[in-house]
């Protein structure tokens, strides 16, 4: 099947190119695809990785936005069983993807660099058909995504994404390994859906987020004032005294739910 949406704009979307033969040999090796399996490609560029995993799997998708990589594509693999779709991966539906193979799906992806977070955002709620994601991602982001409290890559996204996934750091690659060559380390990263204890308002967590990490160096006591009194804090067993950075994963989520 192919779907090329014409009305994709032609130009360049951030995105760099894996090249080095020992990492993408690596890369499978991680993602460790079975024969039964779904997989759905995020951004395969010029198909690096995917020539790879064409034998491997029953069913790959792969999704690009850019339409002359897509058409290189469909040229390239016109006689194997695989699934192009030519859009911005955040406006696919994984829910009907799942459905239509009536099975959970395994993501992977070299992000593009100025629309990752957007990725991984729009990959929130679709946690329930989701086995499990490699993302190739900037390191510095990658730190922020994985980072616990009392380290300085703590962050809103921090919290946000773990509250969905495990996130587990797997494998770093130098500038070297792409094409162009950016100025950056690659961190892959697996994320592995969570099934939350807790329940919790995502917009009310990104209000708290925002109020004590926009004022990161403030006591809580401060920066939730809007929401919190200190005796609030106290009888939830969070010190006052604790800056953003200090406060656990957990407990922002039991904040949350007491607003």
């Amino acid at each position: 099947m192919v779907n090329l949406n014409k009305k994709i704009f032609r130009k360049k979307f951030g995105q760099v190119f894996l090249k080095d033969a020992s990492a993408i040999n690596n890369i499978i090796h991680l993602i460790c695809p079975k024969i039964n399996q779904t997989i759905v490609e995020i951004g395969p560029g010029t198909g690096a990785i995917t020539k790879k995993l064409v034998n491997l799997v029953k069913y790959l998708f792969l999704i690009e936005i850019d339409i002359d990589l897509a058409t290189k594509l469909v040229n390239k693999f016109s006689n194997n069983n695989i699934n192009i779709i030519c859009q911005n991966v955040t406006n696919t539906n994984f829910f009907i993807l799942s459905r239509k193979i009536n099975q959970k799906l395994r993501l992977f992806g070299n992000l593009p660099y100025n629309s990752c977070i957007n990725i991984i955002f729009h990959m929130l709620k679709y946690t329930n058909v989701i086995y499990d994601m490699h993302f190739m991602l900037q390191q510095e982001l990658a730190n922020r995504i994985i980072a616990l409290p009392n380290h300085k890559e703590y962050s809103k996204l921090s919290v946000i994404i773990q509250y969905y996934y495990d996130v587990v750091p797997l494998i770093t690659i130098p500038p070297t390994s792409f094409y162009p060559i950016p100025k950056v380390y690659s961190t892959i990263i697996k994320f592995i859906p969570r099934n939350q204890k807790i329940n919790i308002d995502l917009d009310k967590l990104i209000l708290i987020l925002n109020l004590a990490f926009n004022q990161r160096r403030k006591k809580v006591s401060n920066s939730l004032k809007k929401l919190f009194s200190i005796q609030d804090l106290v009888k939830y067993n969070i010190n006052p005294s604790l800056r953003a950075d200090e406060i656990t994963i957990d407990q922002y989520y039991y904040l949350t739910n007491k607003i």
